[in-house]
This record gives structure tokens, C-alpha cells and sequence, in this order.
């Protein structure tokens, strides 16, 4: 009699089964280098965007046109050397350091710097010393700049104005007297002055050109 026996676990044809990869180990890899490649391509995406705004800012620097601007603040920029050069006679880094400040102890107002002397001297010789500091004596044309030494003024200050030689009052540039501030008309004299403390409309007199008094300087 045959007993037929059975071999559980094992094959019958006395072959070893292949062991079964572990599940989902292929979709595991692909997914990791999928993750480094989105990580890396961010990375490159930063860099390149960083490098396109550098390149925009340098471009707007290099290529850009600045305009030049006078206000109340700032004086003319170095696009309008040239002009400053001729306007002073001077070589080009004099000319450029006089167009971009005024300078110590000097006032910005528009497009001019004054200087409020605190030394006493005749009108020729302030004149003399206004010149000297790369000006001259102030020319006061308009109420907006009268107004603004006069808030300042708190003592007697020569500016550009006198008679010497001739019948009407000009001022150092060659122009005639139009727009006036008269006060006292009692004084006498050939030359100008802003007395301090008296109201704009009325703050200036004559005076005599010999007395040594304080004196406005302008420059542009």
C-alpha cells in the first residue's frame, strides 16, 4: 500500500521559491529622487529670479536719466557742471564742491546761498571779502528773498546796493533798483543796508559806505 505524502512549505519539485520584494520599494525610490528634483529646481528658480532683479537694478543705474532738480534743499546736481563752471570761473572741483553745498555757515533758499556775516567791515571791503568766499554782496530782486533775510537779519547787514558815482541806486550786477524796501528816508548815504528787526517792507536805509558794519553775501 502507497502512503502519499504531503510537504507543505515547501516546493514539490525540490526548487527553492524566490523570495518577493519587499512592496511598493520601487515606487519609494522614484518617489525620493522625485522630491531631490523639485527641491532642486526651486532652489535654481530663487537663484535665477535674485539674478534678474541684480541685473534689472544695475540696468535702471547705468541706463537711467536723473534729472536735475533745484529746490529750496538742494542745489544744482553734476549735469549742470558746465553751467556752475561759468557761473564761478573756477576749476572743475571747485566749481563742483561750490554747486553741491553751500558750505559751512552758509543758507539755502532756492537757488541761492547767503551768508550773514558776523565781522564789521566798510561796503567795499565786504564786497572784497563776499568775493573772496566765492560770492558777493546779496541782490534782493523779490519779496520771497527779502522776507527770508529779513527773519534773520538782527543787526545792520550791507547787501549789493548803492549810488556811489551815479544818480539811481543799482545793484552790483549793473541792474537798476525796481522793487524797493525803503524805510527811514531821513538817512543819507551811498550805500545800502538791511536794518535788522524792522519789518520786510520797511528794513532798508542809506547809509554811509565808510562804516563798518556786517554785511549778506550771495552765492548761486
Amino acid at each position: 500500500m502507497y502512503v502519499k505524502l504531503c510537504n507543505f512549505g515547501k516546493s514539490t519539485d525540490g526548487k527553492p521559491k524566490p523570495k518577493p520584494l519587499p512592496p511598493d520599494s520601487d515606487s519609494s525610490d522614484i518617489y525620493r529622487r522625485v522630491r531631490l528634483y523639485r527641491v532642486v529646481s526651486l532652489v535654481l528658480l530663487v537663484i535665477c529670479v535674485l539674478l534678474l532683479i541684480v541685473v534689472l537694478v544695475l540696468f535702471i543705474k547705468l541706463t537711467g536719466m536723473h534729472s536735475c532738480q533745484l529746490t529750496e534743499t538742494t542745489l544744482e546736481q553734476e549735469c549742470s557742471l558746465k553751467k556752475c563752471q561759468e557761473v564761478y570761473q573756477q576749476p572743475f572741483e571747485r566749481a563742483l564742491g561750490l554747486c553741491r553745498d553751500c558750505g559751512s555757515g552758509w543758507l539755502r533758499f532756492e537757488n541761492t546761498c547767503y551768508f550773514l556775516s558776523e565781522t564789521r567791515l566798510t561796503w567795499q571791503k565786504s564786497r572784497e571779502e563776499c568775493r573772496r568766499k566765492g560770492g558777493d554782496l546779496a541782490v534782493i530782486t523779490n519779496e520771497r528773498v527779502q522776507m527770508f533775510l529779513s527773519k534773520r537779519a538782527i543787526v545792520n547787514y550791507w547787501i549789493g546796493l548803492s549810488h556811489v558815482g551815479t544818480n539811481q541806486w543799482m545793484w552790483i550786477n549793473n541792474t537798476v533798483l525796481t522793487v524797493r524796501y525803503w524805510g527811514d528816508s531821513s538817512s543819507s548815504g551811498e550805500c545800502g543796508i538791511m536794518v535788522g528787526e524792522k519789518s520786510a517792507e520797511r528794513s532798508w536805509q542809506p547809509a554811509s559806505c565808510r562804516l563798518n558794519l556786517q554785511y549778506i553775501c550771495q552765492k548761486m
